[in-house]
């Protein structure tokens, strides 16, 4: 690991953020915190996952959450688990959870 890639987690912020950003290689400040996030509420779509980083790290534009996981999901580290999310309007969506770990 570079020390670019290790510099992705502040020293402040906690042991997970550093587990997440350390867990794949050339991953962006805001995929590692939407991996994060995604790792501690377990499964969740993405109006979940952009409502968490909000109260977590502040506005954010209504596509940037969704885009990283898009690309996180990409890179095998977030899979698709069902349709059986809802979104404000009430409509199913998907739900998604980070990818087992292969060791």
């Amino acid at each position: 690991m570079t020390l670019d890639q290790a510099a992705k987690a502040r020293r402040t912020d906690p042991m997970t953020s550093h587990e997440a950003a350390w867990s794949v290689a050339d991953i962006s400040e805001k995929q590692a915190r939407v991996l994060e996030l995604l790792r501690l509420l377990g499964i969740a779509t993405d109006e979940d996952l952009r409502a968490a980083y909000v109260a977590e790290y502040g506005p954010v534009g209504e596509s940037t959450v969704r885009t990283r996981r898009g690309e996180l999901e990409d890179m095998g580290v977030v899979v698709a688990v069902d349709l059986d999310g809802r979104t404000k309007g009430g409509r199913r969506c998907q739900r998604f959870r980070p990818a087992p770990t292969t060791r």
